[in-house]
């Protein structure tokens, strides 16, 4: 039984979340990297070398230590310090296990496998870095998050750990057969959920949206309390499911948007959200800075800016942006992963500022208006120095002199230049390339910068060129592709080539489009319970092949393949996409049951509720186009799939032939497989959309 092994457990409560980089070659690899594998504890990474690493396990009768975190993970590094770097140390892990490192930004399937078992085993949540103990045969008998080098904060020394595990391996192998027994039960149980019925409609939504803004911290915005993640996709579900009458939770929404725009958690001098604040305040974040983060948050503030005008939107925004291609984007065009909270060896330095350096750098007027907007109380508020803070008091100000404080922030951004730089790591992953395409595209949008759409273009082209190979997607991308890709990264591409699509119809990424959802289907799709496995049929076998339909950190994969399949069906009007979105859909029951306001983007992908959007093909010449796309993209128009195709193109897909060009301009309108009568001047169609 579980409990027999509970006398081996240590607490160990996950005290951040975060994200570790390791690479799998070290002349391939970048700093952090290189670093890792100078470590004497360091042994073989899990991929080509993964069976000669568990046959060595096997025939030298170890257990494994599997250690999972990525590059901007702040613990993951206090860790690797402490532990791994230390040669006394490593001489017990060498002589105990065998020790693998493993980057869950490239393998987030072992990651997700492994965190599971680190709940199952221990009953509490996990994090990084996560610390697994297995068999030769990859069942995890022991696990936790972070271990101390010495015993602190009611956890043992790591080496004490160490010890105990390697003698409970050895002693009490009867029990840890037994406990693997259970856990294989339980993965199995896990997935043995049958399609039951479509349980989303109205009254549903209805439902989460009222959970969600009782639960929104109605002084500083957001969910919750400390500490505070952004929680992206629920903000856009109520954004996209607001109604007349919803004025309450237009305000909730305004204010919490406000509150980030203008707190912390956002880098006033560059640009950019990081990964979320320790306080309730928004005041102080954990300074990683993450793709994933940052692209759905340029989304949300898009579509915000439509709903609500809010000024600051738009500049945040766009500044993000701007940050994204100056620092993210590399020449070849596609997005590097994460920047690092530390430099120097200190979380935060390259953000912060002491009373000297603001003294040397800012004239006594800057100084006086710095601290009106950006000091809270007039006193540091991190370690001693100064991180930007615009208080709810200091907003009004602050929107007076907007003018001021940017011309502040720009003396403060060129000595920070001057600074050493946290560490960049410079992978390139598909899902989270894709995220950032859509939301450049939905920059371009509101803000009708051509760079922006110009950045997302020159990524979807740089990994349809070099991470599309032999009729496969690979998931990440160093010096070559790298890993089969995961249902993430299929769904998040597809969902950007539909983005793509909308603005500048191309017939080539359509066909494109239609071999990524194909190989959705054909290789991730339960095709027994519905829904989609993380993993493809033609995958390494796992002791568990996770398939989850909630929202994380990242959007649920599934949710964003069914709303891809679900825009594929409206239009090819092929079965075979509506027929997947159906079965899928009946399969999440009992995930909605059990959580309802945990799947958002679920709810939003759905089709025939209240959120249901209409299909619009527009055909018009091509010198009136763009100027078409931005009156149009100044319209409440989020709920709506359009589509701009000028004259001079030919459609290739049979069901959308008859939607042929008509002079100057002509709206094609379906919703819920009925087309309207065609609308032949644009001023007639904005008085449709204003309806």
């Amino acid at each position: 039984m579980l409990y027999r092994l509970s006398r081996l457990l240590i607490p160990t409560e996950t005290r951040y979340l975060g994200r570790w980089a390791i690479k799998h070659e070290p002349e391939k690899c970048d700093t952090y990297m290189q670093k890792l594998h100078a470590d004497p504890g360091y042994i073989d990474p899990i991929r080509k070398k993964m069976l000669e690493i568990f046959d060595k396990a096997e025939k030298e009768n170890k257990p494994i230590i599997l250690s999972i975190g990525y590059s901007a993970c702040h613990w993951c590094h206090v860790m690797a310090h402490e532990s791994f770097e230390d040669q006394a140390t490593a001489d017990v892990m060498n002589k105990l296990f065998i020790s693998i490192k493993l980057d869950k930004e490239e393998r987030p399937d072992l990651d997700k496998v492994y965190q599971m078992s680190q709940t199952i085993i221990t009953g509490k949540t996990g994090g990084w870095p996560l610390t697994i103990f297995m068999t030769p045969g990859k069942f995890p008998f022991f696990a936790g998050t972070y271990f101390p080098d010495s015993e602190r904060h009611g956890l043992p020394a790591f080496t004490e750990i160490l010890t105990r595990v390697s003698d409970f391996y050895k002693d009490q192998k009867k029990d840890i057969e037994l406990q693997n027994i259970q856990i294989k039960n339980i993965f199995n149980n896990l997935n043995n959920v049958k399609e039951s019925k479509n349980i989303i409609n109205d009254e549903l939504i209805s439902e989460v949206k009222n959970d969600l803004v009782n639960s929104i911290d109605k002084v500083h915005g957001g969910f919750g309390s400390a500490p505070k993640f952004p929680h992206i996709t629920n903000l856009d579900f109520l954004i996209k499911t607001l109604e007349d009458g919803d004025d309450k939770i237009l305000d909730m929404i305004n204010l919490t948007l406000t509150r980030m725009c203008n707190s912390g958690i956002y880098d006033h001098l560059k640009g950019g959200f990081f990964r979320y604040s320790v306080d309730e305040l928004w005041m102080i974040p954990h300074f990683e800075k993450m793709l994933y983060d940052n692209g759905p948050m340029i989304s949300l503030l898009s579509n915000a800016y439509k709903k609500i005008g809010n000024p600051i939107y738009l500049k945040k925004l766009c500044q993000t942006c701007d940050w994204a291609i100056d620092e993210m984007q590399c020449e070849s065009g596609a997005y590097f992963s994460t920047i690092d909270a530390d430099s120097e060896n200190k979380e935060g330095k390259f953000y912060v500022w002491t009373d000297e350096e603001l003294h040397r750098i800012l004239s006594t007027k800057e100084l006086e208006i710095f601290k009106k907007i950006f000091m809270v109380y007039d006193r540091p508020n991190f370690e001693g120095s100064y991180h930007l803070h615009i208080t709810k008091t200091n907003e009004v100000y602050y929107s007076q002199n907007i003018k001021m404080a940017d011309k502040i922030c720009s003396k403060l951004l060129k000595a920070r230049e001057k600074r050493v730089r946290p560490g960049t790591d410079k992978k390139i992953l598909v899902a989270w390339n894709a995220l950032l395409i859509e939301g450049m595209i939905n920059a371009y949008r509101v803000s009708e910068n051509i760079k922006y759409i110009d950045s997302a273009k020159s990524s979807f082209n740089f990994i349809r060129e070099k991470m599309w190979s032999k009729e496969q997607l690979y998931a990440c991308y160093h010096d070559k592709e790298y890993f089969e890709a995961y249902l993430d990264d299929y769904a998040f591409l597809s969902k950007a080539c539909i983005e793509l699509l909308k603005i500048e119809w191309s017939n080539t990424n359509f066909d494109f489009l239609v071999k990524l959802t194909d190989t959705l289907i054909n290789d991730f799709q339960d095709k027994d319970n519905g829904g989609f496995y993380f993993t493809s049929k033609n995958h390494e076998d796992l002791i568990y092949r996770p398939k989850s339909y909630m929202d994380e950190s990242l959007p649920s994969g599934n949710s964003i393949a069914l709303d891809v399949l679900m825009e594929m069906y409206e239009l090819t009007g092929q079965k075979k996409y509506i027929e997947a979105v159906e079965k899928s859909i009946r399969s999440a029951h009992d995930s909605l049951t059990r959580s309802s306001f945990s799947h958002c983007s679920l709810l939003l992908a759905a089709p025939k509720t209240n959120t249901y959007k209409r299909l619009i093909i527009i055909r018009c010449e091509q010198t009136s186009l763009k100027g078409y796309q931005n009156l149009i993209n100044k319209l409440d128009t989020l709920n709506d799939n359009i589509y701009f195709i000028s004259n001079d193109v030919e459609i290739k897909i049979s069901s959308l032939s008859d939607k042929m060009s008509n002079g100057k301009f002509i709206a094609y309108v379906c919703q819920d497989n009925i087309c309207l009568e065609p609308i032949t001047t644009f001023d007639k169609f904005v008085e449709f959309i204003k309806q």
